[in-house]
């Protein structure tokens, strides 16, 4: 450590009061490009600059509610194909990159506004870490030509809970891939729901931000979007589809979102 750098407390950012106050502003999104990404081989994952792995939501009945849906979430469990979580910490921003590179008219266009790139992961891991005292993180940052490129490693924390996963905790991670498929086809297309439920397939969003002064590029998974809000633009129409438990009180409800 150089002579005189700062020394940290490992409780500063513990003391939760010291956030209080309004949120910063933060601007709407807008979306400046998307790629999807698909299997390579049992490890590695393939770029596409395009919007191949978006899916429309397949909605249910009318209306945003529909309730008892009867749909089999353990149906080929014993065929996923799974890209684990030790493969998805090694790729960092490849990808992000590789669509930096792919789109240097647009990168250019927005470069003296960008302060920051990153995954929108590591954005909710930074802003949340005070309220977080279970987890902790490993962050590598490089500035390049004034630009802050933030990755990130696993930790003894992350490792340790990954290692200890449980035939349970598979399942219901399985359960909202499985959910996603039903989500985005036909209900009596029973061919395609016997297909393996393959989580290397993704789509990327690339979305520009500011945070207060910061301006942000990142990029963020997209479950599928919503056909029936056509004349809204990305990514007002993109969707999130999630599963949980039947929610019984508020904490419970808190806890989802």
């Amino acid at each position: 450590m150089a002579l005189g750098a700062p020394i940290f407390p490992r409780s500063s950012m513990r003391d939760i009061q010291q956030f209080d106050g309004g949120f910063p502003s933060f601007s709407q999104p807008q979306e400046v490009g998307c790629f999807s990404l698909s299997r390579r081989d049992d490890q590695r994952r393939q770029y596409h600059d395009d919007a191949r792995a978006l899916k429309p939501l397949v909605r249910r009945g009318p209306g945003p509610v529909v309730t008892h849906l009867n749909i089999n979430l353990d149906q080929g469990m014993d065929v996923f194909i799974d890209h684990k979580q030790e493969y998805k910490m090694t790729e960092h921003l490849e990808f992000l990159l590789q669509w930096i590179a792919h789109h240097p008219t647009e990168f250019n266009k927005l470069r003296p506004k960008i302060q920051m790139v990153c995954w929108r992961g590591k954005l909710h891991e930074l802003l949340t870490t005070p309220y977080d005292r279970q987890n902790g993180w490993i962050l590598c940052v490089c500035k390049i030509d004034g630009i802050l490129y933030m990755s990130s490693f696993e930790n003894r924390n992350h490792e340790s809970r990954r290692l200890s996963e449980t035939k349970k905790d598979r399942t219901f991670m399985y359960w909202g891939f499985k959910f996603e498929q039903y989500m985005t086809n036909q209900p009596d297309d029973e061919k395609e729901f016997k297909k393996p439920v393959d989580n290397f397939e993704s789509f990327q969003t690339v979305l520009f931000s500011r945070l207060k002064n910061t301006g942000i590029l990142y990029g963020a998974e997209m479950d599928c979007y919503d056909p029936e809000v056509g004349t809204e633009k990305a990514p007002d129409r993109y969707v999130e589809l999630k599963t949980a438990r039947n929610i019984e009180n508020n904490r419970q409800y808190q806890n989802f979102w």
